[in-house]
């Protein structure tokens, strides 16, 4: 079966705030500074990633979800932070929810334009890119929210834009919009390098998760980020 085979490539995100009175979608953003469990698994992330990068060169890589509430922003943003911090390497953090962006507010700063206002030829990039205080990460931030960014996403100025990003930066973390019920995803994943599907333990039904990989490319799905696991992986999906 075809979850089978994704499983097989499954980072396990055990939830390290459990003891905490923080629930999951309150979650501070990481500091390098501070050892904790979590941070430890989004390692483990990070260096799966570059044992499955080889010579692929996945520079690119779109995180995305089955629906909302799942946990890929936060996913997207930690993720972002320790590889910045860990590699050393220029990483630029992506708000390609353009439906809901809210990358901006993790890192509590104003996004006066974003990657909707350059798709629209409303800004350039060098202007709505913005540091962060993480040391070689940068944002850009989602800009206003739009109903119907399907079209922007399809435009061929995005797929420009990708190109011209990566030769500025050494990864690329896109935090993307959710797969069901809308198709921005599997027009977004033709400009990726590769596909982060994150499902939250006990909560995602594997009948959720099949659907939403037939409407990626499968060949571009690099694994599957288990979110609040509590359970062991064959308990829930075998």
């Amino acid at each position: 079966m075809v979850i089978k085979r994704i499983m097989e490539k499954v980072v396990n995100l055990q939830d390290a705030f459990k003891k905490d009175v923080v629930p999951p979608s309150e979650k501070t953003i990481l500091s390098g500074n501070i050892q904790t469990v979590i941070t430890e698994q989004y390692r483990l992330l990070r260096s799966k990633l570059s044992s499955l990068n080889g010579n692929h060169g996945n520079k690119v890589i779109a995180i995305t979800s089955t629906r909302k509430g799942e946990g890929k922003s936060i996913t997207s943003v930690n993720l972002a932070i320790v590889m910045a911090e860990d590699t050393k390497k220029k990483v630029l953090l992506i708000d390609g929810d353009m439906r809901k962006p809210s990358i901006h507010t993790f890192f509590n700063c104003k996004a006066e334009c974003g990657l909707v206002d350059v798709l629209s030829n409303k800004a350039d990039i060098d202007s709505a890119i913005i540091p962060s205080k993480i040391r070689n990460l940068a944002l850009l931030p989602g800009g206003e929210a739009v109903e119907s960014p399907a079209d922007l996403i399809a435009s061929p100025i995005l797929k420009e834009l990708i190109e011209r990003l990566k030769k500025k930066f050494d990864y690329i973390i896109i935090d993307s919009p959710p797969i069901i019920p809308f198709a921005d995803m599997s027009v977004l994943g033709d400009v990726v390098d590769g596909i982060l599907l994150v499902v939250r333990a006990e909560i995602t039904p594997k009948e959720t998760v099949l659907e939403a990989l037939k409407g990626l490319n499968k060949e571009n799905v690099l694994g599957v980020v288990l979110n609040d696991s509590r359970k062991k992986l064959s308990k829930i999906y075998y």
